[in-house]
């Protein structure tokens, strides 16, 4: 089908990680990168060239395309990250030192990190988890995009949204109950103990955020044991993102955070292969 100087020569599949492409006669060369698209989505496209175009292409490899490289935006990857990372802890196990481990009453922030600006004022200190490192800083309209599709995806798994909830009177599962009074006084004159998780929930609860793609295996954490005590040495295309879990209850509320590490499977899905801790606060 031809039409002025224009002529169709090939359909082909486009790709997420794929480009444009054209054939002539034996030969095929890619002439441009194709637009972004979504993992789950594929589209058959025709490629529209000009007669010379295909003619001039230098050094063409017969009967071969070279797979292009992968391109990733933080938005892209982030929405396939905190999906996977939901579908893991939907998928948890009910073992008591199993992590992660199957909760009851638990919600997600929508909030990278927790925080309005998508970014913690300090992060935890271990080499290569600043997610700057990877991608540039976001924009406060891209950080409102990932909120918004971290909300969809938790409303399409039917998990519950929300920030921490506060308890005034309930500190950390590790402050320690103080001393009774000193004998000796009189019962009349003798301060009522303060119970320092007298607020605190009678059922525990637990809140989770999620922070922003890390690409790779971050350079503190290579070479670790994880939480199954198995060193971690991961190959291939490797994302990191913190996941931080506080649990309010009635001794008082803790926050644990870990590295969850991710790796593709032969489906092209992302897979949750390891989880490392990383620290505690009481």
């Amino acid at each position: 089908m031809r039409c002025a100087e224009w002529e169709v020569n090939l359909a082909v599949l486009v790709r997420e990680e794929g480009g444009l492409f054209c054939a002539k006669g034996d030969r095929m060369i890619r002439i441009k990168a194709a637009p972004r698209l979504s993992f789950a989505r594929l589209t058959w496209i025709c490629c529209l060239v000009s007669t010379g175009a295909c003619a001039s292409a230098p050094g063409g490899v017969i009967g071969r395309i070279d797979p292009p490289e992968r391109e990733f935006t933080m938005v892209g990857i982030e929405s396939e990250l905190f999906a996977a990372v939901v579908r893991a802890q939907l998928a948890a196990d009910d073992g008591e030192d199993a992590y992660p481990h199957r909760l009851d009453r638990f919600r997600y922030d929508a909030r990278p990190y927790g925080t309005n600006t998508g970014y913690p004022e300090v992060f935890a200190g271990v080499e290569g988890v600043d997610p700057t490192l990877s991608f540039a800083r976001a924009s406060e309209r891209e950080i409102d995009r990932v909120i918004e599709s971290r909300k969809e995806i938790l409303q399409a798994n039917a998990v519950r949204e929300g920030r921490l909830v506060p308890y005034p009177q309930c500190a950390g599962a590790g402050v320690p109950v103080p001393p009774p009074p000193a004998r000796g006084r009189s019962s009349a004159r003798r301060a009522k103990p303060v119970d320092v998780h007298a607020g605190c929930p009678k059922t525990p609860e637990y809140y989770l955020t999620v922070g922003l793609p890390i690409r790779g295996q971050p350079a503190g954490l290579k070479d670790s044991r994880d939480t199954r005590g198995e060193r971690v040495r991961l190959r291939g295309e490797v994302w990191a993102i913190l996941v931080d879990e506080t649990k309010v209850g009635p001794a008082g509320w803790s926050r644990s955070q870990y590295a969850w590490l991710f790796t593709r499977n032969d489906e092209g899905a992302l897979e949750l292969a390891n989880t490392i801790f990383i620290g505690v606060v009481e």
